[in-house]
């Protein structure tokens, strides 16, 4: 009897739950962490400091079972610090909390057989948080340059995921 593929890769990876998800961010980021959503959702609130130099933002994560994580600052204001330029690399916040969401990593793209850079196989912690705080030392370089170093895929190509 021949074992499906994909259960025995879910085995060798499996994903992690929202409660190791809160267990890790309480344990490894200061801020505040609750479940909510019937035990579905992670949210996690803090301030992240890229660098010695940078200033402080502060930072919302969600983490819905079966959904995309999510990124917004909410504080400072990052289209005043960006005076009228357009921001690279964010979404139109559509997540209910205020403030700028973040690109972060490759989405799935159906349209060009591209899977997420993010999986449920993750901790947050050492995914999506580092990756913010990356993403914001190059919001800040392009601040004062005008150019993007961060890398990414133009969000016509996002746009077609659906995200």
């Amino acid at each position: 009897m021949a074992t499906d593929p994909l259960f025995l890769k879910r085995l060798e990876q499996p994903e992690i739950g929202i409660r190791e998800q809160y267990l890790s961010l309480k344990q490894f980021c200061p801020g505040t962490v609750v479940i909510t959503d019937n035990d579905k959702t992670v949210l996690w609130e803090g301030t992240l400091q890229p660098t010695p130099l940078s200033r402080e933002y502060r930072v919302v994560i969600k983490y819905t079972l079966n959904h995309s994580p999510v990124c917004v600052i909410k504080e400072p204001d990052l289209s005043v610090l960006a005076k009228g330029r357009k921001i690279p690399h964010i979404y139109q916040n559509q997540t209910g909390i205020r403030g700028t969401q973040l690109c972060l990593y490759l989405p799935v793209i159906k349209q060009k057989n591209k899977v997420s850079e993010w999986q449920p196989t993750m901790f947050l912690a050492n995914t999506i948080l580092p990756w913010a705080s990356i993403w914001l030392v190059y919001f800040e370089f392009w601040l004062s340059s005008g150019e993007w170093d961060g890398g990414g895929v133009e969000h016509d190509a996002i746009a077609e995921s659906g995200r």
